[in-house]
């Protein structure tokens, strides 16, 4: 932490100016709340060029709905939303210290976490201009807007095995892909000869594409130095992690998945911190993000209250 001089105060600091972090922030700001929002501007869905399964948006392009929400957001005079990237946090006894690039500090009672997370791509050549468009994660995201379509799966591990029998759903045109140094379990075999899908074996050289549209990608195997397959989708389960990794710095506790553990309220392990969106939730939506914002938002605002007017005890 740098030499503090001059320091910003706000009731609530919220880290994240995406989906989860604005619902959040219009929550309290409609709550009269002093609310300080810093946005790195890299949301995760930067890279879909339209977003689906969300009610009253379907189809949209992601960052047009983050505009209108922007613009919706800074109708409220409590909320100011800032460029600028978190490089520390530190928990004070009167709240929380926060440090940005642009070499602000900001005192805050309490700090929204709404951070996101982000994918690790395998290095497939081609798969960053796919991602979100033909590469994808999520079939309740994209699924229908390839229903029938050719289909693959690239399977690093057994934990594939629910997507691909979710996929049936959307395709009977499916088949999976492994590397050669990852075999299913002789169940998982059984189950995927049993529905009829295949399995091929080999390395992915690259996704052979048209602007971020998958053709067909290229594999090299043992036998073969290079097998075409023709493909107009691939899901890929990349590793995920947090976008902003502040756990040294605030020792908050994290579930097996990776994610921030939280309770119903959005609080973390650390008092008067809370997380909402991708970094604390398995289902990643637009629709759990705003939800997770809004719920972490209220109890912000119910948390203030009751320590400011504490309710006597009505037993």
């Amino acid at each position: 932490m740098s030499d503090i001089k001059n320091i910003h105060s706000t009731e609530v600091m919220i880290i994240g100016g995406s989906y989860s972090g604005m619902a959040a922030a219009m929550t309290l700001g409609r709550a009269l709340r002093q609310v300080v929002v810093l946005d790195a501007g890299e949301p995760c869905n930067r890279f879909a060029p339209h977003a689906h399964n969300f009610l009253g948006s379907d189809g949209v392009p992601p960052m047009e709905i983050h505009k209108d929400a922007r613009k919706q957001l800074l109708q409220y005079p409590s909320v100011k939303v800032l460029a600028d990237k978190v490089t520390d946090v530190r928990r004070q006894q009167t709240g929380f210290i926060i440090h940005t690039a642009s070499g602000n500090d900001y005192l805050a009672e309490k700090v929204l976490l709404a951070t996101g997370l982000k994918d690790e791509l395998p290095d497939i050549p081609g798969i960053r201009e796919c991602w979100g468009k033909s590469a994808i994660h999520c079939p309740y995201c994209h699924g229908y807007e390839f229903k029938g379509g050719k289909t693959g799966v690239l399977a690093t591990s057994g934990d594939a095995l629910h997507i691909i029998s979710l996929l049936k759903q959307w395709t009977s045109d499916l088949q999976v892909f492994t590397n050669e140094t990852f075999r299913f379990n002789e169940a998982a075999s059984a189950f995927m000869a049993q529905q009829k899908i295949p399995v091929v074996s080999g390395k992915i050289k690259s996704l052979d594409h048209d602007n971020g549209q998958i053709k067909k990608i290229l594999l090299q195997s043992s036998d073969h130095p290079e097998i075409e397959v023709p493909l107009q989708v691939l899901y890929v389960l990349p590793p995920v992690k947090q976008a902003l990794d502040l756990q040294q710095q605030l020792n908050y506790q994290l579930t097996p998945a990776g994610h921030i553990q939280v309770d119903e309220a959005r609080h973390t392990s650390v008092n008067g911190l809370y997380a909402a969106g991708d970094n604390s939730s398995r289902f990643r939506s637009l629709s759990t993000a705003l939800a997770t914002g809004m719920t972490a938002g209220a109890m912000i605002n119910f948390d203030l209250v009751n320590e400011k007017r504490p309710l006597p005890d009505m037993q």
